[in-house]
């Protein structure tokens, strides 16, 4: 009988790839709004939670996910570290997104495990910080897609890549107590897989524009968590995490569906007549 632990980093693999792949491939035809949208949707947390609640109960599922708040801090701040750094190269990006990500979990490591709204608060203000750095000082232009043609082989490269990213980091979150466990189960895999293959297929300029994108969507990966803290142990552990996913998801869809009426709100009030024509 296989151990749920290789069962996990198994389907974590499978999943991650598939996931990953198809983002950026959706990414690729359809826009860096939508690769950054799909990128955070719950994919492999999902794994990561269904089985650390299988294996060690859900009050420690419920314990993990209070963290989960602060590890996608430390992803914001992973995001902003690449964005700034990629026109530098992706060698540079990846050293300096990675340590700017490793001096955060350390710092965060030497604190005592916050509550729920503490390490919400920590998300907000990395956040409003990664925001108000693009806002203010990072020049991001439009960023037009390549028109690539598809390639099955190419598809399946980039699966096992995530796959195996992902996989790794997993692994080690299987080790970690429950707080450190929360903070691993966001380890930028999926980020780093994700902008890797779209800086290498369409640019840094459009793997910057998905960035900004991961950056305003993550807080979807937090309604995941928050969610399955409360229903896990309410509802069970499947009717949990379907629920779950289905918050994250309808969370996402009215974040997109707001933030495109903002944009197109403040075009109209800077320029009402190309706003009517539009």
């Amino acid at each position: 009988m296989v151990s749920p632990r290789i069962l996990q980093i198994a389907l974590s693999f499978v999943v991650a790839g598939a996931w990953i792949s198809s983002a950026t491939l959706a990414g690729e035809r359809l826009g860096s709004r939508l690769a950054g949208l799909i990128t955070n949707l719950p994919s492999t947390i999902v794994v990561a939670m269904l089985f650390v609640a299988l294996t060690r109960g859900t009050a420690y599922a419920a314990a993990a996910a209070a963290s989960v708040s602060i590890g996608m801090g430390l992803c914001v701040l992973f995001l902003l570290a690449f964005i700034v750094t990629i026109p530098r190269g992706l060698g540079v990006a990846l050293g300096a997104s990675f340590g700017a990500w490793l001096l955060a979990a350390w710092l965060v490591s030497l604190m005592p495990p916050p509550s729920l709204a503490r390490g919400f608060l920590l998300y907000l203000l990395a956040t409003a910080f990664a925001m108000l750095v693009l806002r203010w000082l990072v020049s991001l232009p439009p960023a037009p897609r390549r028109k690539l043609p598809f390639r099955l082989a190419v598809v399946a490269g980039r699966a096992l890549f995530a796959g195996a990213v992902v996989a790794g980091a997993v692994t080690a979150a299987q080790l970690a107590p429950p707080f450190l466990a929360g903070i691993l189960s966001c380890f930028p895999a999926m980020y780093s897989s994700s902008l890797v293959i779209l800086t290498r297929s369409q640019g840094a300029a459009f793997a910057r524009a998905s960035g900004r994108v991961m950056i305003l969507s993550s807080s979807s990966i937090i309604v995941y968590a928050v969610a399955v803290g409360i229903l896990f142990p309410r509802v069970g552990i499947w009717l949990g995490t379907l629920l779950a996913f289905a918050l994250a998801a309808l969370y996402l869809l009215l974040l997109a569906r707001f933030a495109r009426s903002g944009k197109e709100a403040l075009r109209a009030l800077a320029w009402p007549g190309q706003a009517e024509s539009r």
